[in-house]
């Protein structure tokens, strides 16, 4: 074949095979974006299927209470009318304040401070919350029987503890909780007298000078923690520092007549670490109407003197006079037993006083002179010397 005939069969294989060529790598270009933009698409819809899945058939199996407080609470407190009838009404205050602790292993939840006394536990709202949305049953007082309850809105019984039943969500159990309510049964810090055995009552600590002082021809007054008191027959006040075994003439800041002598009572306490208090109180007619009163500060080296507090004229708080006046340190106040049958409380240490709304004489009382002292535990001690009667007082908790 000669170079003509062979050009001329090489251009027709080149115009056979270039047209296919073209095409097919046309359309290669064409589709690969399309195929990518499909496969995008079918991506995102599963991802979206199953996201959307997810979100509507999840359920957990968590049976626990996350949290529970108090609402509002009622109570109801007694008054006397200026009729002398009794009458009932209704106070209000917040629950919230009150911390309910939750006992997850005991399965266990309760009140750590009580409520206030006359709290209306029989008609109480809470709230509570449970972990991953549990399902919250209340059983019966009566029976095994359980009802839906309302967060927030039930007002539930609390009279005697009650039993609420938390039901996973996916329904899988549950898990019972006891909540007790605790309130008050009576008023704190309420003073109230109990008959006692005279055989109790705490015995002086301070006989032994007693005794000194009656040897020398004193009037024994009382004693501190270094030192001890008592009054001459010719009225002058008289101090021993070494237990009575000898006495000397106390220092005054004014003159002498201004001394009780008659009815004296006296107590002394604790004001620091190194410091006693001393109140001196007697009838010296300075006063038609007031009893006059002394005080010292006494340290560990023996120094201070007796000081004069007179009466001021618009001061009309005083001490008024009576016989067998009995002091006494008592909830961190000076309380003045008296023949008038009231009691005088002074909060200022001897400055001003008051008759007492809270404390008073024990009834079945009705001598004509009393002994008072307190204990180591905070109790007040009352007996009548010609009965033998007697009464420890304390302070409700």
């Amino acid at each position: 074949m000669n170079k003509r005939a062979e050009m001329n069969v090489i251009c027709r294989n080149v115009c056979n095979f270039v047209p296919k060529f073209v095409i097919e790598y046309s359309m290669k270009r064409l589709f690969r974006p399309f195929w990518v933009l499909v496969v995008c698409c079918w991506t995102l819809m599963i991802s979206s299927c199953l996201s959307s899945s997810d979100d509507t058939t999840s359920a957990y199996n968590d049976m626990a209470i996350k949290t529970f407080s108090l609402g509002t609470l009622n109570r109801y407190l007694h008054k006397t009318t200026s009729a002398g009838k009794d009458s009932v009404y209704k106070v209000t205050y917040a629950g919230s304040v009150y911390k309910m602790h939750i006992d997850q292993l005991m399965r266990k939840i309760y009140n750590t401070d009580s409520l206030l006394t006359n709290t209306d536990v029989k008609h109480v709202i809470c709230t509570i919350t449970t972990v991953n949305g549990g399902t919250v049953l209340i059983k019966s007082m009566t029976s095994d029987s359980l009802r839906y309850f309302s967060s927030g809105s039930d007002s539930i019984d609390f009279s005697q503890p009650r039993v609420f039943r938390i039901m996973a969500a996916d329904g899988s159990g549950y898990r019972d909780y006891t909540v007790t309510l605790n309130a008050r049964q009576q008023e704190k810090d309420v003073f109230k007298w109990e008959v006692a055995d005279k055989e109790n009552f705490p015995e002086a600590s301070d006989d032994d000078i007693r005794q000194e002082a009656e040897a020398a021809g004193l009037t024994y007054i009382g004693s501190n923690s270094y030192e001890a008191y008592a009054m001459t027959s010719d009225h002058i006040l008289v101090e021993s520092e070494n237990q009575g075994q000898s006495w000397v003439a106390d220092i005054l800041d004014t003159n002498e007549a201004y001394l009780p002598k008659n009815e004296l009572a006296y107590v002394s306490w604790f004001l620091d670490y190194k410091t006693d208090y001393a109140l001196l109180v007697g009838q010296r007619h300075i006063s038609d109407k007031a009893m006059t009163i002394w005080r010292k500060l006494v340290d560990d080296d023996g120094n201070g003197q007796w000081v004069y507090m007179p009466l001021a004229d618009e001061n009309p708080y005083y001490l008024p006079i009576m016989a067998w006046v009995k002091l006494v340190v008592f909830n961190n106040q000076v309380l003045a037993f008296g023949s008038n049958r009231k009691v005088y409380v002074s909060r200022d240490q001897g400055i001003t006083w008051k008759p007492s709304s809270n404390y008073y004489f024990p009834d079945g009382f009705g001598g004509t002179s009393c002994k008072v002292t307190v204990d180591d535990e905070d109790g007040l001690w009352f007996t009548d010397p010609e009965s033998g009667k007697t009464w420890r007082g304390y302070l409700t908790k």
